[in-house]
């Protein structure tokens, strides 16, 4: 159980309907889920030697450029439903009205939930700007300098929260296949969030079969002893003189 500010935690569940209201959680879960099925696939520490970091840095790619496709595509209905897709910095963002949705993997291959004290933004100077203009919303304003009046900070009205943008999705993946993902609201300093939230988790349904789109157990051989295609090779031939 988490000790999540109670302020925050009202806010982020705003946001969170938001996002359910304009399809946008569906989508992310949808989007995670086919881009990690083979990415989990292919994932063979023992026998390619891959690692948590590589195929991290390979699973955001697939789902940026996933996201942007689908974004993009002729009948795309998402900006119909005030949804914009950007990747500032190379890195993928979906606004939403005034909500801006950053994606961050989780560390490891697996779907348990995170510790979230062990994340840090200072890596990305997009994620610490996110966390940084969220994190007035956890401290109350200083007490008046002199000469200052109180009423020349920003109150927080009783019953209400305040208004916070920047929200990171954090998604999980495990070996088989099966995926997680939360929503939360980061600041800098300590503790890193100010509130987090799931937004689903993947459970099989049973020892070999799944529901609602969960993955299937892997069966057959194992990717890296797969057989290579061969290659289809054939000589371009010359085009014959048109004069001799």
């Amino acid at each position: 159980m988490h000790d999540w500010d109670p302020v925050a935690a009202d806010a982020l569940h705003d946001c969170k309907q938001t996002l359910e209201e304009r399809d946008v959680v569906r989508w992310l879960r949808e989007a995670t889920r086919a881009m990690w099925r083979p990415n989990a696939e292919r994932y063979e520490p023992s026998h390619l030697f891959d690692t948590p970091r590589g195929v991290a840095a390979l699973s955001l790619e697939n789902l940026r450029e996933r996201m942007l496709a689908e974004y993009r595509a002729a009948h795309s209905p998402w900006r119909a439903r005030g949804v914009r897709v950007t990747v500032p910095h190379g890195s993928l963002l979906i606004e939403v009205g005034d909500l801006a949705v950053h994606v961050v993997k989780a560390p490891g291959v697996q779907i348990r939930e995170p510790e979230w004290r062990r994340f840090f933004w200072d890596g990305s100077e997009t994620r610490r700007a996110a966390a940084e203009r969220n994190g007035w919303a956890n401290v109350l304003p200083p007490p008046p300098m002199e000469g200052q009046l109180a009423f020349d900070f920003e109150v927080i009205p009783a019953g209400g929260h305040p208004v916070v943008r920047e929200l990171f999705f954090v998604w999980a993946g495990d070996s088989i296949g099966l995926t997680a993902g939360w929503l939360g609201l980061p600041r800098l300093g300590r503790p890193r969030w100010l509130a987090v939230t799931p937004l689903w988790r993947d459970d099989l349904a049973d020892g070999d079969g799944a529901s609602d789109g969960v993955p299937r157990r892997p069966t057959g051989v194992a990717f890296s002893e797969r057989e290579a295609p061969e290659p289809t090779v054939s000589l371009k031939q010359q085009q014959e003189e048109t004069a001799r």
